[in-house]
């Protein structure tokens, strides 16, 4: 995790747990993010130095707990800098590959407000450019609906193909929903809860609620009332990840 703009970062790395996915044949990939929002991240990534001092962090704790690669989850990049972020991808990418270490970037479905990610640039220098199938809807939308809808991971991975080689996109499906409760008498926008998928169906199960089959979002639609409050969920089990892993498969990412 990113922790100032001088490219210090915050290591939750563990060596016994890298040995025991590798002993099980798994690689490991571990996570930068840039969540730590009192970080200046145009004056991080503008600096020369604090690009340095990030890459060599990371290749310096590759080398130390044996990753088989980096992925870059870096998803407060703005327009103003960020011609200096594919700086950073590209210094990165050369010390990645000196090391064999494989480096791969997470992305948000290509729309005209996040095209600053520059996929093109990006598929130059990384292995693989994942996209993130989810977050059609999320906390702060201005009204409920599915997190991951089957049209939704259809036109994502169409747009990051069009933009990079298909064997190097990688489609991100999500093990979790969303629980969104409205209130037409208080009005204002609705509000939701994650939950991953066990949880989900346990909810619906103490409230004697049965989800139904939608078409148009290619998942298990249910509702229900209580307190006052009405709540809805678009449901993520194997038929829907099955459709979603269906339209993966087409178009062969």
């Amino acid at each position: 995790s990113i922790a100032s703009e001088n490219g210090s970062m915050s290591n939750y790395s563990s060596a016994s747990w890298v040995n025991a996915m590798h002993n099980r044949g798994l690689q490991v990939w571990p996570l930068v993010d840039d969540f730590n929002k009192s970080v200046d991240f145009k004056a991080l990534y503008s600096s020369r130095t604090a690009r340095k001092t990030m890459i060599d962090t990371l290749i310096k704790d590759a080398r130390a707990y044996g990753y088989d690669g980096i992925n870059l989850d870096l998803e407060n990049v703005k327009s103003d800098y960020a011609k200096d972020f594919l700086q950073f991808v590209r210094e990165l990418s050369v010390e990645c590959h000196k090391n064999n270490i494989i480096l791969s970037t997470d992305n948000y479905k290509p729309e005209a407000y996040n095209s600053c990610y520059n996929l093109k640039e990006q598929s130059d220098y990384v292995d693989y450019a994942i996209v993130m199938a989810y977050d059609e809807h999320y906390q702060g939308s201005e009204e409920s609906g599915s997190v991951s809808s089957l049209e939704f991971v259809k036109n994502g991975v169409a747009s990051m193909v069009a933009s990079v080689p298909k064997e190097r996109v990688v489609a991100a499906l999500p093990f979790y929903t969303r629980l969104w409760k409205e209130s037409k008498s208080k009005g204002g926008k609705p509000t939701s809860q994650a939950y991953g998928m066990s949880a989900a169906e346990t909810i619906l199960k103490s409230h004697d609620t049965t989800a139904k089959w939608d078409d148009t979002t290619g998942q298990y639609f249910a509702q229900y009332k209580d307190g006052g409050y009405t709540y809805k969920i678009w449901l993520e089990e194997e038929t829907s990840l099955g459709k979603k892993m269906d339209e993966v498969a087409k178009q062969k990412v």
